[in-house]
């Protein structure tokens, strides 16, 4: 499993220099998630990472509300040591991506058939990388909710469902503002 996941993001990381390549003369400025240029004109938004939804994190940060005991509060931290040194790599790979295409817009006519296919590559790069990150959010979401009762485990569900539900309203909001979009 382990493997899998680090041929991933190995895949990932060796695309970084041919993107890089195709991003050089991009362009400069831009803000973030785009919007309109100097000119005017509108700006392609630079490569989003989708934000998800770490219920690991949540229960932390909820621990009052759930009324967590000591122990299930120590149970819960080794589990987010365990996933954030897990998902450490992956993450690092989603900023170098993100820091590649920062501000790299395109301001007049079409876009080129470099930054085309770097930015395809960049997508399935940042796909892939997710896919392996929620893999790694369900193991151990499966753990804390183990640790968990049954009345704390239901008022879980809740919080991440509002979680959920928040991050899907931002993206929603930012791709009909014409702020930061997605693919």
């Amino acid at each position: 499993m382990i493997g899998g996941k680090v041929g991933i993001t190995l895949c990932a990381l060796a695309m970084l220099p041919s993107m890089a390549m195709a991003q050089r003369g991009g362009g400069m400025g831009g803000g973030r998630g785009g919007g309109r240029g100097a000119s005017g004109l509108a700006v392609e938004p630079a490569v989003v990472i989708p934000k998800l939804v770490n219920v690991v994190n949540l229960l932390i940060e909820h621990r009052q509300e759930l009324a967590l005991t000591d122990s299930q509060f120590k149970k819960i931290i080794v589990v987010k040591r365990s996933l954030d040194s897990t998902n450490a790599p992956l993450m690092r790979s989603l900023d170098s991506i993100q820091f590649l295409f920062k501000g790299g817009g395109i301001r007049f006519g079409s876009p080129s058939t470099a930054r085309r296919d770097s930015l395809a590559e960049a997508h399935s790069a940042i796909a892939a990388t997710q896919v392996a990150i929620r893999e790694n959010i369900s193991d151990a979401h499966e753990k804390v909710y183990g640790i968990l009762s049954f009345a704390q485990a239901t008022q879980a569900q809740d919080l991440e469902s509002k979680e959920a539900k928040t991050i899907a309203d931002d993206e929603k909001g930012k791709g009909r503002g014409g702020g930061g979009g997605g693919s």
